[in-house]
C-alpha cells in the first residue's frame, strides 16, 4: 500500500518537481534523507538519462572518475530510477572548493550514488 502511495505521488511530483520543495520532490522519512550522500537540499532539478550523460561528458573533474562514476551509475540504473541535477551552493562549503555539481541516481527513498561534473570557485553564468 505504502508503495502505491509512493509510486503514485512520484508520478505527480515529475510534472511540477521545478518548483517543489524537498519534500514533495522525495517524500522520505527524515532519517533516511539524512543519510544521502548528497542532500537532498542540494537537488535542484530532474534529468533525463540523456541530459545526465551530457552533463558528464561535460564534466571540469578529472575526466576518468567522471567517466567511471557515470559507468557506475549506469550500471544500477533500473526503469523507475531517477537522474537529478546537484549542486552544493558556496554558502554551504567550508573550504575553498565553492560550488561542486553534479549527477546523482535515486530510486525511491535511496540514494544510489552520485557523480561530481563540476567544481568552481563561483557560480557558472546560467546554471
Amino acid at each position: 500500500m505504502m508503495h502505491r502511495m509512493l509510486c503514485a505521488f512520484w508520478a505527480v511530483c515529475l510534472v511540477g518537481c521545478a518548483t517543489s520543495s524537498v519534500r514533495d520532490r522525495f517524500p522520505c522519512p527524515d532519517d533516511v534523507l539524512a543519510q544521502w550522500q548528497i542532500p537532498a537540499g542540494w537537488v535542484v532539478r530532474e534529468l533525463t538519462p540523456a541530459q545526465a550523460r551530457a552533463e558528464v561528458a561535460t564534466a571540469n573533474v578529472s575526466k576518468g572518475s567522471a567517466d567511471a562514476g557515470w559507468r557506475a551509475l549506469e550500471a544500477m540504473w533500473r526503469d523507475g530510477d531517477q537522474y537529478w541535477f546537484y549542486r552544493r551552493p558556496e554558502t554551504d562549503t567550508i573550504n575553498a572548493l565553492g560550488i561542486q555539481e553534479g549527477v546523482v541516481l535515486t530510486r525511491e527513498c535511496s540514494q544510489l550514488g552520485f557523480v561530481t561534473t563540476r567544481i568552481a570557485s563561483e557560480q557558472p553564468a546560467g546554471r
